[in-house]
């Protein structure tokens, strides 16, 4: 019995392929059809199911959560803990089994061939004891190892180990450079392994001297627990709140302690920290490849509808020589699996060149690329896909079995079954222009958003600006003054190049760098509970920045070369007036960072225009500048000035910012050459046109512009394809019609607004509904959207328009094809 079974299914398997082998232009643009719709909901899955659904590669992902601070007035944005506040909470809680603190930035490494900037993670023992994976080769650091004045040491990632030391097993007990410093390599971290999704290269041990726990305004560690056994997230947030409300008494401290309403400690799972807001993004892209796949299969629907049509001779045949409904069943859903299978192995195909090239154009724009695959769960999730889509399709051509008689129907032809068909392909079409409409204006809105985004005003003239990064490893230029030589020393040379009209340095790179939220004194300002007085972005410039920027001074003046060896100065922008100085004249007045006792008032001298420091889609914060050379006068106690060096500056390195009308081929030898005349050890990082950081910045509104377009424009192909073959089976169909109808003296013009009007009648519908829809799915983009609604008037008409355009192109070919129709010829064939 079993092998009789399946020799049905083999015979039916053979014969599917002998059936389709005869059609190979219907065979060709079905798997087509479909390995498009397959492949794009493979790759998108992929993707999802990396970020969002796979667990994080720790051992008990769930037990890990990461801790921020923030602060309830204001803004409310989360923030990084001071180390005084790290150590206490590891010191009072009792819901984590292991606290650890880490850094996560840029380092030099003295490569085989050149300088290299590399990622690394500064962390201590606790950090990788919560993390709980060995490392590959050689061990971790211990405990006593991550304390203030601990050895030099280094653990590599796999990758680097494999890319710049050629995967030696001797190299763990060697030693390798890094920053200047000699340090010895005690492990090798396995493949895969990461932090943060921040593609670590290296590990560095945490050592912070005990004496930066006074500053207690200094955020800037980022903090990870991993929850005791039995201890629910739940549990753990409650006693936070607790903490938090009784922890000046806890600690014994007093001053920028957490306080409920004002200043507090909040948790989340780490993998939601790290997905972050790209889990709706995902979904919606998900949402969107859905819509995609409908549309293929309405189309490869309809393309059955009418093979169905044309093979009703043959079903009434095969069902009067004796085959059962069962035994026809069985043949189609052998048909619809075939085509299911082959559009599966092309759209599989066709997933891996996505995922790739999604890597490739945008390795920073989706969380945990690095493990976005085609691994069993997707596998599992296409072959679903398919049997569901093959089995679906496999019931099309039952559908349009007759319910007249065998013989009635090979004596009739099928007329009354094809006037059925046509309205089942009818709506078909609607259904697809109605999903067309929907990726259309979704795609308008994300193009909308990124024209908005481009058009915004960062405040300053990025035309013709360039702009590269510098880092001075503090054991090669242990001093503040021999930073500061050579940093003006690549001024002056730059300066001088031809071509090259300013040149400046400043710490932190608008418009995209993070916020410092600095506590800060600040003369005559009045508290109001509705303002935190903290300074959201801190500048470190030199004194022609502004100029080379071309960021207009509103008030007072801007820095001067005389100010350099001067008592310290200091400019504000227009929101930090606003906002602490509404009714006075901020000129002559000043303001202290909140760094120690030591710390001096600093007078300001100047009102800059606001820069959009955060990312031109948000709010300008308050922001202060001051001199590069005045930093060890600012902060005078050498902790404050290491600290406010690192949380300044983009990664550690200064940015070097040149106004200049050469291109950036040009440039780029120029400026190499300067750098290593002035220290061959020093990496140049990121060379580019500022358009190309602005654009940087925007990369997820552009990455989702490009894949709504993307399925947009397959989702209209699709459509205007499923039109132009309904309408040409229409034609065909209705050619004895048409034949009698021009014997009978219509005209061609006649024929030919008789075909178009049907199918923009279709289109008419279909769009219709797929406003409708748009209208309500449209609201989910909403967060996503900059300075565009979601039922934006002027986008919804763009697609009104196009939709009738693409409809008309569609229907124009077949309505042509019917005024050609010889009425003679056609008579005589019927």
């Amino acid at each position: 019995m079993k092998k009789s079974r399946l020799e049905e299914i083999v015979q039916d398997l053979r014969y599917a392929f002998r059936t389709l082998r005869k059609s190979p232009g219907f065979t060709i643009v079905a798997v087509l059809t479909l390995g498009l719709g397959i492949g794009a909901n493979t790759a998108i899955f992929s993707v999802v199911n990396a970020a969002i659904l796979r667990p994080l590669g720790y051992p008990q992902p769930d037990q890990l959560q990461f801790l921020t601070t923030r602060f309830e007035r204001g803004e409310g944005g989360q923030g990084s803990l001071s180390p005084a506040e790290y150590w206490e909470y590891t010191e009072i809680n009792r819901s984590f089994s292991l606290v650890g603190a880490f850094l996560i930035g840029e380092v030099n490494l003295a490569a085989r061939d050149r300088p290299r900037r590399v990622a690394r993670a500064t962390v201590n023992a606790e950090l990788l004891e919560a993390l709980a994976v060995q490392p590959e080769h050689g061990r971790w650091f211990r405990r006593e190892e991550t304390r203030a004045g601990g050895p030099a040491l280094v653990m590599l990632s796999y990758d680097l180990w494999q890319s710049d030391f050629g995967a030696r097993e001797d190299l763990v007990g060697r030693t390798i450079e890094v920053d200047g410093v000699t340090r010895e390599v005690i492990g090798i971290m396995p493949a895969g392994f990461d932090l943060m999704d921040r593609h670590v290269e290296l590990w560095l041990p945490l050592q912070l001297a005990p004496a930066i726990r006074q500053y207690r305004a200094s955020h800037f560690l980022s903090v990870l627990g991993r929850l005791k056994d039995g201890v629910t997230p739940m549990q753990a947030e409650a006693e936070l709140a607790s903490l938090v409300a009784s922890w000046g008494e806890r600690v014994g401290a007093s001053g920028h302690v957490f306080t409920p309403g004002e200043h507090v400690m909040q948790m989340e799972p780490l993998q939601d920290e790290i997905v972050g807001s790209a889990r709706r993004i995902l979904w919606l892209l998900q949402a969107a490849v859905g819509l995609v796949l409908l549309v293929a299969c309405a189309n490869l629907a309809n393309l059955l509808v009418a093979r169905a049509d044309a093979r009703r001779r043959e079903l009434a045949a095969r069902t009067a020589l004796g085959a059962s409904p069962w035994r026809l069943l069985r043949q189609f859903i052998a048909e619809g699996l075939v085509l299911s299978l082959l559009g599966a192995a092309l759209g599989l195909g066709l997933a891996e060149a996505g995922v790739r090239t999604l890597r490739v154009a945008y390795p920073a724009g989706v969380p945990r690329v690095a493990d976005v695959g085609l691994d069993p769960a997707v596998l599992g999730v296409t072959m679903l896909m398919c049997v569901v889509t093959g089995v679906a399709f496999g019931l099309v051509p039952l559908l349009q079995l007759p319910a007249a008689s065998v013989g009635q129907l090979l004596k009739d032809g099928g007329t009354r079954g094809a006037t059925r068909a046509r309205r089942v392909q009818s709506a078909l079409v609607a259904g697809e222009v109605a999903l067309a409409v929907v990726l259309v204006v979704g795609a308008g809105l994300m193009m909308r958003t990124v024209v908005n985004l481009m058009n915004v005003d960062a405040g300053f003239d990025r035309s013709q600006l360039v702009t590269f990064g510098v880092a001075l490893p503090a054991a090669t230029y242990p001093t503040f003054d021999r930073q500061v030589q050579i940093y003006q020393r690549l001024v002056d040379r730059l300066g001088a190049m031809p071509g090259v009209e300013n040149v400046s340095i400043v710490s932190g790179l608008p418009p995209r760098r993070q916020a410092n939220a600095f506590g800060t004194d600040v003369e005559d300002y009045v508290p109001r509970p509705d303002v935190l007085d903290v300074v959201d972005f801190y500048q470190t410039v030199t004194a022609g920045y502004f100029g080379t920027m071309r960021i207009p001074i509103m008030r007072g003046r801007s820095f001067r070369e005389s100010d350099r060896s001067g008592a310290p100065v200091a400019i504000v922008n227009d929101t930090f007036v606003r906002t602490f100085w509404k009714d006075l004249d901020p000129i002559g007045r000043r303001v202290r960072p909140r760094f120690g006792d030591t710390t001096p008032w600093v007078t300001v001298i100047g009102v800059a225009k606001d820069v959009r420091q955060g990312g031109v889609d948000r709010a300008t914060g308050t922001e202060l500048y001051f001199l590069l050379d005045h930093l060890p006068q600012v902060f005078p106690a050498s902790q404050a000035l290491n600290s406010i060096v690192r949380s300044t500056t983009d990664n550690g390195a200064m940015n070097i910012v040149a106004r200049s009308s050469l291109p950036i081929a040009t440039l780029q030898p120029t400026v190499t050459g300067v750098v290593n005349e002035a220290d061959p050890s020093l990496p140049v990082i990121g060379l580019r046109p500022m358009d190309d950081v602005i654009s940087g910045s925007l990369r997820q509104p552009r990455m989702l512009m490009h894949l709504f377009g993307g399925f947009a424009g397959l989702t209209l192909l699709l459509a205007a394809v499923g039109t132009y073959g309904m309408l040409s089976y229409l034609v065909t169909e209705r050619r004895r019609e048409i034949g009698i109808r021009m014997a009978l003296g219509a005209g061609r013009e006649t024929v030919l607004g008789s075909v178009l009007t049907h199918g923009l009648r279709l289109a008419l519908i279909g769009l219709v509904a797929g406003l409708a829809a748009a209208l309500m799915l449209t609201r989910l983009m909403k967060a996503l959207l900059f300075e565009v609604s979601p039922n934006d008037p002027a986008t919804l008409a763009g697609v009104a328009a196009l939709i009738t355009v693409v409809a008309a192109a569609a229907s124009l070919l077949p309505a042509v094809r019917a005024t050609r129709v010889d009425p003679i010829v056609a008579l005589r064939d019927e």
